[in-house]
């Protein structure tokens, strides 16, 4: 499809003098949101007020720093101890992550300390699997133990809980401490160790419909086989026990119950249901004081995460208005572009690229498997590139543009004279009629990119120092880099923007539709039809494993020891990720028609959420 040479852009409005208040307002707006959500997550997580939330460091038995946060009901001193918990998260998280439980169990006159595992988040990294002081329980022992050295704790009445990953390090590390008088095991399952009277009074929540149930229980049909197992057996002392009911007895440490919802692994660190009989359970085994004790349905952990997203959003949106203000300033204004473009995809043009697009992300499996049989049989990745699920979307989105850039290459040179053609008219090259990038406007751009990622930084480095709030929801999101996450941003960052500069070719060039009646209507439309070519080859790659999966129970891709699972998951993370970034990149490559701003904004962002929030761990 043909547009008119010549006609200006519709966003020619949107650079005029005189409009720079309201564009100061909606700026306004936006950090207005920001704030608002910021305090109202932090007064959730405080329950306004009465709990203390604070970061606490402290050493692994091997050296190893771990983070972590505390929640200290205010009146537990150490005249006054409180029962104390330890909340473990699972294996590709960070402390945030179990949030939803912690403020329901701080709320209820408990001490929380939520931990960074060894590797993730602020924590330190491990050491090698090989090496002697390489801690197995990746920093659970010592959070134990950490816990009770508080003097506000009571050491006689402690707990110890986590989710997946983390379940299995709170199972084992209660099965050794006959200290510990509770255990919660979420997403995970006890073993032919447990007896009738170790573990002390433990809860298994797992779902029904959890993809990794097989994995961890050992089984081939959790609800037929699970209650006549024999670590069950030994758990319970009989043969004859059945989820969702309780047996033993507090007191003596016996009592035992395994609550199943149909919930799948993802929903259970999130289930309102699960919460509720956690609290329940440490409420009958660690006895915390009964004028703290409230409802176990009375939960408001979901507004602290629809706030911490609100926050995240208000904060990334602010940018819109903001870059628009900085490319009406002098310096900056060489970058804005107000003539139209000459191309713009037809409907079939739209679809046809959108699938061409949809079969190499279809591509996501196959290559990551690849990856790791080059690492498991030729050489080890993670000497070099030490953050291994990491490795394999970023193997994946390097790949498929890889061979996105050569099909481009190949559209373009055979369409270039019929469709009238040229690179200045996608963004790529300054100049009309042949390659050639401004120097002076490539440093701009880097400088205004930098500026705007400093700004996004900074505003949640001051959400996280003074509210104990970060960007997140459900799955963690961004944070504060450590001094080696630095080093991590650096190391992963030029792939992105290698991958970032190709895909925006794509989105923002080769099925870029038409202009819509101005500014806004074709903002709308752009940024709809991007996040769709990008979104629905996810939507329906994951509806392949979960319309069985819900429906039947059956997994279709589950993989040796779950580890297709694991990429599945990860897929709600590159959707909710690559929907942010189409909505700031669109904008972006409206403003200043090229590739480049969009490209680096895109590759900076994604790096920092990869860099703050993804595990550096050995797979287990």
């Amino acid at each position: 499809m043909l547009v008119k040479t010549g006609v200006e852009m519709n966003t020619d409005t949107l650079f005029r003098k005189g409009n720079n208040t309201r564009i100061v307002l909606i700026f306004l707006v936006g950090m207005i949101v920001f704030v608002i959500a910021a305090v109202l997550a932090n007064l959730i997580q405080t329950d306004f007020g009465r709990i203390d939330v604070s970061n606490v460091y402290y050493l692994n038995f091997n050296g190893k720093k771990i983070r972590a946060k505390l929640f200290r009901p205010k009146e537990a001193d150490s005249n006054n101890p409180a029962p104390g918990v330890v909340f473990i998260h699972g294996y590709q998280n960070n402390r945030e992550s179990g949030d939803a439980y912690n403020i329901e169990i701080a709320k209820r006159g408990f001490v929380v300390l939520g931990i960074d595992a060894i590797g993730r988040g602020n924590s330190d990294v491990p050491f090698d699997l090989d090496h002697p002081n390489f801690d197995k329980s990746f920093g659970a022992h010592s959070s134990m133990e950490f816990l009770r050295s508080l003097p506000f704790v009571n050491k006689d009445s402690t707990g110890i809980m986590g989710h997946s990953m983390g379940a299995k390090f709170a199972y084992q590390v209660a099965l050794a401490d006959p200290a510990i008088r509770s255990v919660i095991i979420i997403g995970s399952a006890y073993d032919e160790k447990a007896t009738a009277q170790l573990p002390n009074n433990m809860l298994m929540i797992i779902g029904e419909l959890d993809e990794f149930r097989d994995f961890f229980t050992k089984t081939d049909d959790l609800v037929s086989e699970w209650m006549v197992t024999p670590a069950t057996v030994n758990a319970f002392g009989t043969d004859k026990a059945r989820f969702n009911t309780q047996y033993g007895d507090f007191t003596q440490g016996t009592a035992r119950k395994v609550f199943m919802p149909r919930i799948t692994h993802i929903q259970e660190s999130h289930c309102s249901a699960c919460i509720a009989e956690a609290v329940l359970w440490l409420k009958q085994s660690l006895n915390p004081p009964a004028d703290s004790w409230i409802e176990a349905s009375d939960q408001t952990w979901p507004v602290k995460e629809a706030m911490t997203l609100l926050a995240m959003l208000g904060c990334f949106f602010s940018m819109m208005p903001l870059v628009l203000l900085l490319l009406k300033t002098g310096f900056f204004s060489s970058l804005k572009r107000t003539r139209s473009f000459h191309f713009a995809a037809t409907r079939q043009q739209y679809l046809k690229g959108a699938t061409v697009n949809g079969i190499l992300m279809w591509l996501y499996l196959p290559l990551i498997m690849t990856l790791f049989a080059v690492h498991k049989f030729v050489i080890r990745v993670d000497p070099v590139f030490p953050m291994l699920l990491v490795d394999a979307i970023v193997w994946w989105f390097v790949w498929i543009n890889i061979i996105g850039l050569i099909l481009f290459r190949r559209w373009y040179r055979k369409n270039r004279k019929w469709l009238g053609l040229s690179l200045y008219d996608f963004g790529i090259s300054h100049e009309e009629g042949r390659f050639e990038l401004d120097g002076v406007k490539i440093v701009k751009t880097l400088i205004l990119g930098l500026m705007l990622f400093a700004f996004m930084y900074i505003c949640e480095i001051l959400s996280e120092k003074w509210l104990m709030v970060d960007f997140r929801f459900i799955y963690p999101l961004v944070s504060d880099l450590t001094p080696y996450r630095v080093l991590m941003f650096l190391l992963y960052f030029p792939f992105m923007l290698f991958g970032f500069l190709v895909l925006t070719v794509f989105v923002h060039g080769q099925i870029r539709r038409q202009l819509k009646e101005g500014w806004l209507g074709t903002y709308l439309f752009w940024t709809r039809s991007n996040i769709a070519a990008l979104i629905t080859p996810l939507i329906l790659f994951l509806l392949i494993q979960y319309i069985p999966l819900l429906s039947t129970g059956f997994i279709p891709f589950e993989g040796p020891g779950g580890v297709f699972v694991v990429f599945m998951l990860e897929l709600f993370f590159i959707m909710l990720t690559l929907t942010i970034v189409m909505f700031l990149s669109t904008w972006f490559y409206q403003l200043t028609g090229t590739i480049y701003l969009s490209a680096l904004m895109n590759a900076l962002v994604v790096t920092w959420l990869f860099a703050s929030s993804q595990v550096v761990a050995p797979i287990p």
